[in-house]
């Protein structure tokens, strides 16, 4: 029985979801509770949108609702990444109490500074140098408590990496004193206070955004026809096979899309309703998930001569700090600090600066593994842009890749990238082939061959419904205003 309430049709289903079975057709949902074929088609979009699922299609073109072994919500957060933010939020606490007893440590010396430069402006009989020196001294002050290092979170730059591979980069905060003339590398501007908190604890790394908060995936249905295949997905996002399914479905619910089946057993989605718009202005831009390489993992992105200079300095008040403490608590500094003097003087410098060299020497074993990983998903996303762009005579999307064609079209297609051989190739492709569902075998010449049958059928299906699709996103005249 219906209820008018689509909130009490998606309990019903729920309710059978959880006690009966978690795969289903929409006929099987209609017979057993009852509801008219629209209101559990409605009702399925909805669980859809609470639960995570996939769509699975029979070879007779039924689709099949897998909600899995149990439901679970969309975006419903594990214990392991609650202790991950939990961790997080400890880390950034610390990162906030250590860039604060940094800062004070920078007082100290900007004080001394001051008294340098105040005599320096006491002799100075021009009153316009005066006030520029004024205006110099409260930027320096004002940098100490800069503790965000770049210049804002849109203000990039390209570089590339000891591999060729280009990739975004913050633009650091400029330096304040020294000379006006503007280096080529963008990072040889970066201010000394911001190269103290960077050699601490490293410089922030532009995160890619998959799909961009789902902006993205709306730009390119409306410029596909309001078609999307689970492929299309994987090729936008870089996700695996099962991360791109439960996505699509995310999107047939959060977009208002229909599930369809092609002739030759494709499953799509289909959004005609997304593309009918009038201002496209503010769109996220489409880019393929192999058009934007990784972010270099750095450990403090400064130059090696910053970071002497830095080392040197926190080397001198870590011998200081602990030449102090061993005198004065062997009674033998003739300083009189007593116990007290001789921690705030000795005993917490001591601390500071050995964390001041820790806290990076620690970063550095994690950031190895990270650069290692890097590196192997820039390969990978040139090996994925020939599995999905590649085309035989016939133009369709080849089905199958020796391993020789791989390596050789990668290295036709780089630019100032690094030139690939069989070994590495192999090596990522092995990690790579079960995300892409595809499968690797030696042919009658014992070459290494690589099958993609299901992501050349679904791309030959998609682009064969579009070109037979005809454009209705004209919204015509206005005919009538309120």
């Amino acid at each position: 029985m219906a209820f008018d309430n689509p909130k009490d049709n998606l309990l019903v289903l729920e309710k059978y979801a959880q006690n009966n079975s978690k795969n289903f057709t929409l006929e099987d949902a209609v017979s057993v509770t009852g509801m008219p074929l629209i209101e559990t088609e409605e009702a399925v979009k909805n669980l859809m949108e609470k639960y995570d699922c996939k769509l699975k299609v029979t070879e007779n073109g039924d689709l099949i609702y897998d909600f899995g072994s149990q439901l679970n919500r969309r975006q419903a957060k594990s214990w392991t990444e609650y202790l991950k933010d939990f961790m997080q939020f400890l880390w950034k606490g610390f990162t906030v109490t250590y860039k604060l007893f940094t800062s004070l440590f920078l007082i100290l010396y900007f004080v001394i500074f001051l008294v340098a430069l105040i005599g320096i402006a006491a002799g100075n009989r021009d009153g316009d140098g005066v006030g520029d020196l004024i205006a110099v001294v409260l930027r320096v002050f004002i940098s100490i408590f800069e503790w965000n290092t770049i210049m804002g979170y849109n203000n990039r730059y390209y570089r590339r990496d000891a591999y060729g591979y280009s990739y975004q980069r913050y633009r650091e905060r400029p330096r304040i004193l020294g000379s006006k003339k503007k280096p080529k590398d963008p990072k040889d501007e970066k201010g000394f206070v911001s190269s103290i908190y960077d050699f601490i604890f490293g410089p922030p790394r532009v995160t890619l955004d998959p799909l961009a908060n789902n902006q993205e995936v709306a730009t390119f249905l409306k410029e596909q026809k309001g078609l999307v295949c689970t492929s299309e997905i994987q090729a936008l996002a870089g996700w695996t096979r099962e991360e791109a399914e439960t996505f699509m479905t995310e999107c047939l619910s959060m977009f208002d899309g229909k599930a369809d089946v092609s002739e030759n057993g494709t499953l799509y989605g289909d959004f005609s309703q997304l593309t009918r718009s009038k201002d496209r202005s503010g769109e996220e831009p489409v880019v393929w998930y192999w058009d934007e390489y990784e972010p270099e993992y750095e450990l403090t992105g400064n130059s090696s001569g910053r970071n002497f200079w830095i080392a040197l300095m926190n080397t001198f008040n870590l011998i200081a700090s602990s030449t102090l403490i061993s005198s004065g608590f062997l009674g033998v500094s003739g300083l009189g600090l007593g116990f007290w003097g001789t921690f705030l003087l000795g005993g917490f410098p001591l601390i500071y600066s050995s964390l001041f060299f820790l806290i990076p020497a620690f970063r550095w074993f994690r950031v190895r593994p990270l650069k290692k990983k890097q590196h192997e998903m820039n390969i990978r996303k040139r090996l994925m842009r020939i599995v999905f762009q590649t085309y035989d005579q016939g133009k369709k999307h080849v089905h199958e890749i020796p391993l020789k064609k791989l390596t050789q079209v990668a290295n036709n297609q780089r630019n100032t990238e690094e030139k690939l051989d069989a070994d590495t190739v192999e090596r990522v492709m092995k990690d790579t082939l079960a995300d892409l569902g595809g499968e690797a075998y030696l042919n009658d010449q014992n070459e290494i061959m690589y099958r993609f049958d299901l992501i050349a059928q679904e791309l030959d299906a998609i682009d064969t419904l579009r070109s037979e699709k005809k454009d209705n996103n004209n919204l015509g005249e206005i005919i009538f205003e309120a």
